[in-house]
């Protein structure tokens, strides 16, 4: 009899129905991140996008989803297949190692009122932790984190935070702090994870390239793509990463994308290129979500005339083969209210 595959946490295991797929669910052994295949597929997908799933599904994940979704164009596949096959340490487990680190609740006020944290801060529970000008502990310090301190959450990049402390901005690995949905009620974990771990709920989908035609700039490629935000929250600072590569599966070069504008909460949408006007000689495209220039396009139709659909990427080496993109930073908007 056919069954459902699973990857979950890079365990592989099998249901034999719906009904027993529903059962992992409920009793948390298969989040909204991990992959299945139905039966007879070939292809997996997304716990979260099997529809007679929905409301079994936990929303407190700890894993990062194992594989490509199947909407993904096969040529990019290895890319996402690639990084989503390694199973990332989550931050709710660092806190739960660090959890004899945290001050007692009598030294300091945890949530709320005046000194407390809010749901968008991180505390520092290092003893010498340190803020680095890249998401590598190779890189320049930007300043010394001092254990209890609290620091603004900016956006998350793989196992690093970018916060915000003393006025000062860079990356920290997150296991030298704990966010604030530590010290919540399950509720408030729950509703407040897409703030930590913004990056299980934003994918990439739909994603093709393709060379430039025959007479062209042999060192450009295009992509189109839609961004998918499965989170209640609005996500933005999204950062993507092109890899290219070649014939023999070698890494040629990376490219790393910024994308201006934000993804709205549970909306997918199309990443495109505003191309500048002909008087600004000079000015470069600004890449940015459709859902963002659909805004801005409301109070001035003619922009229209200058965008484009995809993003072009230019490149040092020829001769590539195979291109992937995919998710690298994301910020989750704080909802109205939270800082």
């Amino acid at each position: 009899m056919s069954r459902w595959m699973i990857n979950a946490g890079g365990q592989q295991y099998s249901a034999a129905n719906m009904d027993e797929l529903r059962q992992f669910a409920k009793r948390g052994e298969l989040a909204a991140g991990d992959i299945v295949q139905p039966p007879g597929a070939s292809d997996w997908i997304y716990a979260l996008e099997v529809p007679e799933l929905k409301g079994s599904l936990r929303a407190d994940l700890d894993t990062e989803p194992g594989a490509a979704p199947s909407e993904m164009h096969p040529v990019v596949r290895w890319g996402a297949a690639a990084l989503l096959a390694a199973t990332a340490v989550g931050a709710w487990s660092y806190a739960l190692s660090l959890r004899d680190t945290i001050p007692q609740p009598d030294d300091l006020e945890l949530i709320g009122g005046t000194s407390g944290l809010s749901f968008s801060e991180v505390l520092v529970t290092a003893e010498n932790g340190q803020l680095y000008s890249a998401p590598d502990a190779n890189s320049p310090v930007v300043t010394a984190l001092v254990k209890n301190a609290k620091a603004d959450l900016l956006a998350k990049r793989g196992k690093w935070y970018r916060l915000r402390a003393d006025g000062k901005e860079g990356y920290a690995s997150f296991d030298t702090v704990i966010p604030a949905y530590f010290f919540g009620d399950d509720d408030a974990k729950r509703a407040h994870d897409p703030l930590y771990n913004p990056d299980k709920y934003v994918y990439v989908r739909n994603s093709s390239w393709q060379l430039a035609p025959e007479g062209g700039n042999k060192f450009l490629t295009s992509f189109t793509f839609l961004m998918q935000n499965d989170a209640k929250f609005a996500m933005t600072d999204i950062k993507l990463l092109a890899t290219i590569k070649d014939k023999n599966d070698a890494v040629l070069e990376t490219k790393e994308i910024a994308v201006e504008g934000t993804i709205p909460a549970e909306f997918s949408t199309m990443v495109g290129v505003l191309m500048p006007e002909r008087k600004d000689k000079g000015a470069a495209p600004r890449i940015m979500t459709a859902s963002t220039f659909e805004e801005m396009s409301k109070a001035d139709p003619d922009l229209a005339l200058r965008w484009v659909d995809g993003v072009e990427v230019r490149l040092t080496s020829d001769g590539f083969t195979e291109a992937a993109i995919e998710l690298l930073e994301v910020r989750a908007v704080p909802p109205t209210g939270e800082k």
